[in-house]
């Protein structure tokens, strides 16, 4: 059986999620999602103790919706975004994974994370990557010399036509996949930062 992976990151959400669209087109595919916490990296860029303990809440509620769906969110922990390649690559081992679905991010770590774990999988597992949280992707913009904007005028021109040029799609949530019982959830381990910053 074909099984489709879905990467969830910042992303914890079922509606407008083009990448979980996408997974859920075959309907014979096994789809099934994954979070991986990285609490080492976070405490490193400054997260709070209570922003921990909010995302930990959006995650519980987007296991519960992803269930209703028939599709079952699995949970990994790891201390930072190197560990996290290795660790999606060993979960798609394990789970048979052919293709992985996802969303770009645009910082540097989360870029090279993302290069990283392509070069990783390639050959093994289907990287689909789709652009979020940004109406054009970064570096999409450029001047006919293939440079980026340094005046406001034109680039705004030049944003407004691409804009006006695309086709904007909010997907709705996937369908319930048929003849899927995700059983118990597992209850998600809770992301402990210091109590220091919070």
């Amino acid at each position: 059986m074909t099984t489709h992976l879905v990467w969830f990151r910042h992303d914890l959400r079922i509606t407008d999620h083009s990448a979980l669209h996408a997974a859920c087109q075959n309907a014979d595919a096994k789809v099934i999602a994954l979070y991986i916490a990285t609490p080492g990296q976070w405490q490193a860029h400054g997260m709070a103790p209570r922003q921990a303990t909010f995302l930990l809440q959006n995650l519980q509620a987007l296991q519960q919706s992803l269930a209703a769906k028939g599709i079952p969110l699995f949970y990994q922990q790891c201390e930072d975004f190197h560990q996290a390649v290795e660790t999606v690559d060993a979960f798609c081992k394990k789970q048979h994974v052919s293709h992985l679905f996802y969303h770009y991010q645009y910082e540097i770590n989360e870029r090279e994370q993302d290069r990283a774990l392509e070069a990783k999988l390639h050959g093994q597992v289907v990287c689909h990557g789709f652009d979020d949280s940004v109406l054009l992707a970064p570096g999409s913009l450029v001047t006919g010399k293939q440079e980026m904007y340094k005046v406001f005028t034109p680039f705004r021109k030049a944003f407004t036509q691409r804009l006006l040029e695309m086709e904007i799609t909010c997907f709705p949530a996937p369908k319930k996949r048929a003849n899927v019982d995700v059983g118990k959830l597992d209850a998600l381990t809770p992301l402990r930062l210091s109590s220091t910053g919070g």
